[in-house]
């Protein structure tokens, strides 16, 4: 009898999951005739003005650059089309997307040809559309039949898949049968595992098809947000033809970065590793009994393949030191291997906060060598000036900040004997043709150097080492001419 109780149990308990596997799936159903289900050939289209917040090159971490857009958008299960404008800097910048279930075409601001469009591009848009209507994403759900996730509780429906390596998840309260929440969490190369929040309120309806007139937009973990607003929206039967699609055209496959590089001995003390696939200098300082690296591009496998290089150099040799010119991604993105190994980040005070975060930011869904064993962060900190010597070699190193007219925590490295100078990205003078007046970040080194007193004969720049057509091997006499064009 205890036995046939226990089957009965059990199959209680398959029979009432299965039940409440029937029910969750119907919030997904009920939730797809409320904003999707149009007829044949309907479109949902609205107007809308959007606030969005971008981290850029800007003068510090987090820092943000705003912009303000107005835009129309029409869509359906597998149709979405925007066209959008903003104004910047009192110029004004149009774009245009056309997706359907082949092609995906994009107009960028300022672009007169289309972008090309990769396949993990395409493959985004099912999610990135949702920044305006979850439309699409809602149907996307529906088609793979996605059933509820563990996650599901009395206030949620949640619903998970993963889209191109991104996990997906759809929050529909139980109550009204309405998507009130989206949620990414995907892979970033620089701060690890980012989560997107896309969240919907003020839920109107057009001819009973309910949409959001406002989506709040949280990214890299609520570090940025943007906002949506959608004026009064209306079901049609026809829409623009935004683009034309090329007769050659098809989505491309996604490149497969190769790592190619070469070192070059330019010392005795001093060697420097080209990463021609970032387009990065590298500088490798060697001491008698330690070796300084200074500067590591855009992320992880970078920062490790840099340490491999640098051990090759010096098998012996710990690197003691990492330092970084500013904390753009080119200099700092590939920090956390030197974390790992036990290097002192050199820095500035100011820049202690964001070396924190992104040495404590988990990569779980790519790791690297710091998440699989993680290590403390340790500091090197940085005033006005610091000397690393072993007694025979000297290197010194300055904080010019703000004079960098390019951000505030800028450093330079100059090396006595040699007389040489390296820097990030400062002096913009071309290979050929005459030398054109210095711009404001070639004037912000050449006074900074003439301030400090340094006997310059060469300066040595890490990026661009390839395109833009500009000098990386700099005679300083160039960078005095430049400072004397009118």
């Amino acid at each position: 009898m205890k036995q046939v109780a226990r089957i009965l149990i059990g199959v209680l308990l398959v029979f009432t999951t299965f039940q409440e596997c029937i029910q969750s799936n119907n919030y997904l159903q009920e939730c797809w005739v409320k904003p999707v289900n149009t007829l044949p050939g309907q479109y949902l289209t609205f107007s809308y003005s959007e606030n969005r917040n971008e981290l850029e090159h800007s003068f510090e971490p987090w820092q943000q650059t705003n912009y303000i857009s107005k835009g129309i958008v029409w869509c359906n299960a597998y149709n979405f089309l925007r066209t959008d404008s903003l104004t910047f800097k009192g110029k004004n910048y149009n774009s245009k997307t056309q997706l359907d279930k082949t092609a995906l075409l994009f107009l960028d601001y300022g672009d007169k040809d289309l972008s090309k469009v990769t396949q993990s591009m395409f493959l985004d848009q099912t999610f990135q559309t949702a920044r305006y209507s979850p439309v699409m994403l809602i149907n996307y759900f529906v088609q793979q039949k996605i059933i509820a996730d563990t996650e599901s509780n009395d206030i949620w429906a949640v619903y998970k898949t993963s889209i191109n390596k991104t996990i997906v998840k759809l929050y529909i309260q139980k109550s009204d049968g309405l998507l009130h929440k989206i949620t990414t969490w995907s892979d970033d190369e620089l701060f690890g595992d980012v989560l997107t929040t896309y969240t919907y309120s003020d839920y109107s309806n057009s001819s009973k098809l309910f949409y959001p007139k406002s989506i709040q937009i949280e990214k890299i973990n609520g570090k940025v947000k943007d906002e949506v607003k959608i004026s009064t929206a209306i079901i049609v039967t026809e829409v623009p033809k935004l683009l034309d699609r090329p007769l050659a055209y098809k989505v491309i496959q996604d490149t497969i970065i190769k790592p190619e590089i070469e070192v070059e001995n330019y010392s005795d003390n001093i060697h420097f590793i080209e990463l021609k696939h970032t387009d990065d200098k590298v500088m490798v300082v060697e001491f008698s009994d330690f070796l300084l690296v200074a500067e590591a591009p855009l992320n992880s496998k970078n920062g490790e393949l840099i340490i491999s290089e640098a051990k090759k150099m010096a098998p012996h040799k710990p690197i003691k030191y990492f330092v970084f010119g500013h904390y753009h991604p080119h200099y700092l993105g590939g920090i956390r291997p030197f974390i790992h190994i036990g290097a002192k980040i050199i820095c500035s005070e100011a820049d202690e906060e964001y070396i924190t975060y992104l040495a404590n930011a988990p990569h779980s869904l790519n790791p690297d060598s710091l998440q699989i064993q993680p290590k403390p962060l340790l500091f090197e900190n940085i005033k006005d000036s610091l000397t690393i010597t072993d007694g025979k070699f000297d290197m010194k190193i300055y904080f010019i900040g703000k004079k960098s007219e390019h951000t505030n925590d800028y450093l330079i490295y100059y090396f006595p004997v040699e007389k040489l100078l390296f820097e990030d990205d400062l002096v913009w003078i071309a290979k050929d043709g005459e030398i054109k007046k210095a711009s404001a970040r070639q004037a912000g080194l050449y006074n900074a150097i003439k301030g400090l007193g340094l006997d310059v004969k060469t300066i040595i720049q890490s990026w661009p080492v390839a395109d833009y057509g500009v000098k990386t091997v700099i005679p300083f006499e160039d960078l005095t001419k430049s400072m004397n064009v009118k």
